[in-house]
């Protein structure tokens, strides 16, 4: 197996990451939508 992950796969986590970020400070902070 290669060391580093495929480009697409870590783009892939690094924006469901992102989007899981943004959903949860929406929740916590919902005065700021």
């Amino acid at each position: 197996m290669p060391a580093t992950l495929p480009l697409d796969l870590f783009l892939g986590a690094l924006v469901t990451v992102g989007l899981l970020a943004y959903l949860t400070y929406a929740l916590v902070r919902p005065e700021r939508f």
